[in-house]
Order: C-alpha cells, then structure tokens, then sequence
C-alpha cells in the first residue's frame, strides 16, 4: 500500500496571504521540502512544491537504500505564488489530483504524511477517497493545524496541562504587553517578545531595563529603561509582534544562559511515544542542534518528557494525532520551563529517525551524537558532496562517522546543511571546522 508525503512548509493557515512573503522565505521552503525524499519508502508518492534536485535524491537513497524508481514524486501546477510552497489551490488542482489518484490507482493509502497538518491535507483526503488515512482528520480538518504551532494557544494548554511556563501572558492589546513586560521589569527580569508562528528564533526578540545581555534565541536585545520607552517600544513594534494584528504576542521572562531542549513524540491512538531530544544552539538565532542533549542534569530528562507528555495528552483528547515537538529551556540551576510547541514534522524528525536510527543505527546514542549545522556557504549541492568525499569526510558505514548533507541547497542564500555524527560534541566541532574551511580561499 502506498503512503503519502505531502511537503506543505509555510501553510496558508500558518503563513496567512503566502504572497506577502518574503521572496527568501518562500526559496527556504521550497529546499526544506525536500527533505521529506529521508522519509521514502517503496511504493510512496511524494507531492512537492517542485521537482526536487536530482543530486539531492540520488544522494539520499544511496544513503537509505530506497530504490529511485520504486517510489513517485509528483508537482501540482504552479499556485498563487508559484512554485516555491504547496499552497491549497495547488493540492486542490483538477489536474494534480487526476494525476495523484492514477499514482493510487485502486490501492488503499496506507498513510498521510504531511510536513504540517492542515485542513488542505483533509479535504484531499476527501474528494480521493483516502480521508481516513490522514491522522487526526476530524481535528486538522477545523484548522486544528492552527493550534498545533501557535505560540499563544501553547501558553494556554501548557498552563491547563500543570506543565511549567516562563512567567508572561498573551496580550491581545498594546496596554496588555506594557504590564507584563513592565511587571517582569520590576521583578528584575529581561523579557522576550515572540511573533506568533515564526520559528528558529526569528520572530523574537529580548527586551530589558538594563543593558548587559546577549542575543540568543532571539535576533536583537533593546533596552528599554523606562514605561516612555516600553510604550515607544510596543508602539513600533505592535504590527510586526502581531503579525499585522492577526494575532497575539506572547511575552514572557527571558532567563538568560540557559538551554534550549526539545523533545519530540508521536502521538497515536494509545497515547504518546517518546521519541528524542536533542539541544538547540544559538548564535544569536538557532544555527545548529545535538542530537541527543549532551549532559543533562540527572532529573532533566524525566521532567522534560512526563511534562511533554501531558502536553501530547491534552492534544490527543482533542483529536491530533502525529508528530509532535515541545520546546523547553533548563536554566542554569536545572530548572525546566516549556517555551513553545509544533505538531508537525521539525527539522530534527529526520535527523534522528533516518540518519540516527537507520543510518548509523538503532543503538546510535549510546555511543554517537548528530550535530547538524546550518548555513555552510557552498557553490552548489553536488560540489559540497564531492568535496567532502575528497577530502576523507564523507560518512562511512565502517567506522559510524563523518559528515551527512542533510537539506537541500538553498537558492535564498547559497548554504546547506550538514550533519556531523561523531563519538562526542568536541570531535564533531573539529570535524564542522574543517568541513567549513573546504571553499575557503587557500593562502597566498
């Protein structure tokens, strides 16, 4: 039976009007698509945005062991913004959906495997047939998709669910962020102000009455010493915090010099199975991750996943079912609060399930990590891959180490990602090292 892989990044109930994206934003998505090619099986078809690089699929089932031609990818026509994202008029296309149910044929779909859950998914799955294999269908189906990767709606489950948050608020209104940001001020707190539905950090920024602190996780601190300047600050700052007054912005206690965890479930009929965690490095916005957490404080762990267990819980009652992330800090006394969540597949999914568990192994933490880095400036995808093989860094199956291309090439600005599996996080910062030296210019 065939499964389906739908690469729907930046979805229209996320994203909004898709053609007020940035031209660079709309090219990432189009490169991040593609990493759905780790997740195929025989007999898949994979629905993408635009034919993907054929040297980033031979690459990837050379790794997998998935034949090429046993599984299909198709492309709708182009949409509202062209080629670059898998927006609804797309997966709704006469033609692209003639053309997805030849691929079926009279086969039973085993699974929906969408990049995000969202109602376009469902409604495919109910003009072909195949509505019962998407998870979760009644629920996505009335935009649970939404509530899945809000940043405010988490605040609200978190606290219903006994899991613990940095202390802040969702403000509806310019008056309710000047009071929380103001009363986390009193209590000597820097604050952190968060756009709904941005990621990596990028739709954040630190706030506070004193100078003194460094942008991680977020993409700039200002200091803002007085109520003048906070009410300045929030009337500068209103449209882009709101999303243009779509909707809340959260604020909450920034607590410097901590960590940046997740944890990643499935959440199926029974209940959710824990799957990873792993850490998120930031400089100042994220720019790589370990994979697992390196040196966790002894009860970190338990509490990171019985808490984000009952966040899974809470979300299964209400009918989602799939992956699931939950993002959280551990402070510098060992103290974990939650931040954020996403039900959808994350840029870690693969990381750990395809190149961790079936790459290097199922027993890969035990004695490896996987540290992926982002942005290594390269002149193409094929040039990065035939580099590190000539220079002896390529992943070998002998010894379970060396460097994986994990993405596609982005045309937004010139990079890759790279994933190094190595014995401990130390050999894999030589090994980035000397992978982020290869174009560079030899000395005179």
């Amino acid at each position: 039976m065939p499964r389906l892989l739908i690469g729907n990044c930046f979805t229209d109930e996320l994203a909004g009007d898709p053609a007020l994206l940035p031209q660079a934003h709309l090219q990432t998505a189009a490169a991040s698509a593609q990493l759905l090619i780790w997740f195929a099986r025989p007999d898949d078809i994979v629905v993408l945005p635009q034919e993907p690089e054929e040297e980033l699929v031979d690459y990837i089932t050379a790794l997998t062991g998935t034949p090429r031609s046993s599984f299909q990818v198709l492309v709708p026509p182009p949409g509202v913004v062209g080629t670059d994202l898998l927006t609804a008029d797309r997966l709704a296309d006469p033609e692209f959906r003639g053309d997805l149910a030849k691929a079926i044929a009279d086969r039973p779909v085993e699974d929906v495997i969408p990049l995000t859950p969202e109602a376009s998914v469902v409604e495919l799955g109910r003009a072909l047939g195949f509505l019962q294999a998407v998870p979760g269908h009644a629920f996505v189906g009335q935009g649970g998709g939404m509530l899945l990767n809000s940043k405010a709606v988490f605040r609200a489950v978190a606290a219903g669910s006994g899991v613990p948050l940095p202390e802040g608020g969702v403000c509806t209104s310019k008056v309710d962020a000047e009071e929380v940001i103001a009363g986390l001020f009193a209590k000597g707190y820097p604050v952190m102000v968060k756009r709904d539905y941005s990621c990596g950090g990028l739709g954040n920024e630190i706030v506070s009455p004193v100078d003194g602190y460094r942008p991680v996780g977020a993409e700039r601190v200002l200091v803002l010493p007085d109520r003048a300047a906070i009410r300045a600050y929030l009337d500068e700052r209103w449209e882009w915090a709101t999303n243009g007054s779509r909707y809340p912005a959260v604020v909450e206690r920034y607590v410097p010099d901590s960590r940046g965890i997740f944890v990643e479930f499935v959440i199926t009929d029974d209940g959710p199975v824990f799957s990873e965690h792993g850490e998120m490095l930031s400089a100042p916005v994220a720019n790589a991750q370990v994979i697992p957490s390196p040196g966790l404080p002894p009860r970190a762990l338990p509490e990171l996943v019985a808490a984000g267990g009952r966040l899974c819980e809470t979300l299964r009652m209400m009918g989602f079912r799939g992956q699931f992330c939950a993002d959280a800090i551990v402070t510098g006394t060992g103290e974990v609060m939650f931040t954020e969540y996403n039900g959808r597949i994350t840029g870690s999914t693969h990381i750990y399930t395809v190149i961790g568990r079936q790459l290097v192994g199922p027993d890969y933490a035990d004695s490896r990590v996987l540290v992926e880095y982002c942005k290594w400036p390269v002149p193409s995808f094929t040039a990065a891959a035939e580099k590190l093989a000539a220079a002896g860094l390529a992943y070998d199956r002998a010894s379970r180490t060396g460097v994986v291309l994990v993405k596609a090439f982005s045309h937004a600005d010139g990079t890759v990602r790279f994933c190094v599996i190595a014995e401990d996080f130390e050999a894999a910062e030589v090994v980035r090292e000397r992978v982020e030296s290869l174009f560079l210019p030899t000395p005179a």
